[in-house]
């Protein structure tokens, strides 16, 4: 599965469980490293760097990551392809998993 074919998977299925999602398009101008989706449903906010199977993270994304990881009301992850299911029954279910 591609990055491309991910992101539209998770997108689809945020959407349809009524998640506000954000992309931007062109991200050339953004600060490095700035997580690929960021979702809400309030009162969660979920930011997703999304990477292929072979997709490598970058040191910029990595730092992104970690700060949000840190925050105590955001929840954030790298996801590839062998976790798709797992973000989907989240999105699906928010409020049967722990951030």
């Amino acid at each position: 599965m591609t990055e491309a074919e991910l992101q539209q998977l998770i997108t689809d299925a945020a959407e349809l469980n009524g998640w506000l999602v954000f992309h931007d398009n062109d991200s050339r101008r953004n600060v490095a490293g700035f997580p690929d989706l960021v979702l809400v449903k309030s009162p969660r906010v979920l930011f997703l760097e999304l990477k292929s199977e072979i997709g490598r993270v970058r040191p910029e994304q990595h730092a992104w990551m970690d700060a949000l990881s840190r925050c105590d009301t955001i929840a954030s992850a790298i996801v590839r392809p062998e976790h798709a299911d797992l973000v989907i029954e989240y999105l699906r279910n928010p409020e049967r998993h722990k951030t």
